[in-house]
């Protein structure tokens, strides 16, 4: 019998989400005269992302069952 994975692989999709909001916060700074402000907020953005895209497959993979 195979094993099903218990948990989607949310600490993955947290670090992506997160990466590319520095990213963008990096690219954003020369515009705004402030690189470390966009890239923290360019984290927090990726933060919430990440938390939104993990609640949706926390709610689908109850509905399954």
């Amino acid at each position: 019998m195979a094993k099903k994975k218990k948990q989607p692989d949310i600490a993955g999709t947290y670090a992506l989400c997160i990466t590319v909001g520095l990213f963008l916060g990096l690219g954003m700074g020369p515009f705004l005269d402030n690189v470390l402000l966009t890239m923290l907020l360019g984290a927090l953005a990726g933060a919430g992302a990440g938390y939104y895209f993990t609640r949706n497959a926390r709610r689908r993979q109850r509905q399954r069952g």
